[in-house]
C-alpha cells in the first residue's frame, strides 16, 4: 500500500461585507425670522442675536457627526405682487451651537461659505448618542420708500453630512 501526497490547491474564499450606515438627521425650523410690520421709509431695522424675532433652525444628529453648513439668503425682500418692482435690502448673519443646547449666548458666528462642524455631546447627558445644532439667523433691513404690502425672501440652510 502506497500513499502518495500531492499538493492540493486550496482556493481561499473572500467575503466582501459592506454596511452603509446612514445617520439620522432631522432639520427643522423652530422659529422663522420675522421683522414684523414696519412703516415705509423708516430706515434700518435690526434683529440682533438673542432677539425673540430671530430665526432658529434645529438639526438633530448623532453625537460626533460631522457637518458642512451653508446658509444662503436672498439679498433683498420682494413684494408679494410680482408687478411691484420695489425691494428691501437685507443683510443676514448666522451663529450656531453644536452641543444640543438652545443658548444663543454660547453660539459661534458662522464664518465661511461651508462651515465645518462636529456635533458634540450634550452637557449633562454624555451617554446619549444624540445631540444637535441650533442655528440662529439675525440681521438687518433698510426700509426705504416702498409700496405697502407683504415683502418676503428665502433663507436656505444646506446641511451636508459625512
Amino acid at each position: 500500500m502506497f500513499l502518495i501526497f500531492l499538493p492540493l490547491s486550496i482556493k481561499a474564499q473572500t467575503i466582501d461585507i459592506q454596511i452603509d450606515v446612514n445617520p439620522e438627521v432631522d432639520t427643522r425650523v423652530i422659529q422663522p425670522l420675522d421683522f414684523g410690520q414696519l412703516m415705509a421709509g423708516t430706515g434700518v431695522h435690526q434683529i440682533q442675536l438673542g432677539s425673540p424675532d430671530m430665526g432658529i433652525f434645529h438639526v438633530r444628529a448623532l453625537r460626533t457627526q460631522r457637518f458642512f453648513l451653508n446658509l444662503t439668503a436672498d439679498e433683498a425682500l420682494v413684494h408679494q405682487n410680482p408687478e411691484v418692482e420695489d425691494s428691501i435690502p437685507i443683510e443676514l448673519f448666522a451663529s450656531y451651537t453644536n452641543f444640543g443646547i438652545d443658548d444663543y449666548r454660547q453660539s459661534i458666528p458662522m464664518g465661511s461659505l461651508f462651515e465645518e462642524v462636529v456635533v458634540e455631546e450634550t452637557p449633562g447627558n454624555p451617554e446619549s448618542a444624540w445631540s444637535g445644532l441650533y442655528i440662529y439667523i439675525y440681521g438687518n433691513i433698510e426700509l426705504g420708500n416702498v409700496q405697502p404690502g407683504l415683502y418676503t425672501g428665502e433663507i436656505v440652510l444646506t446641511v451636508i453630512y459625512e
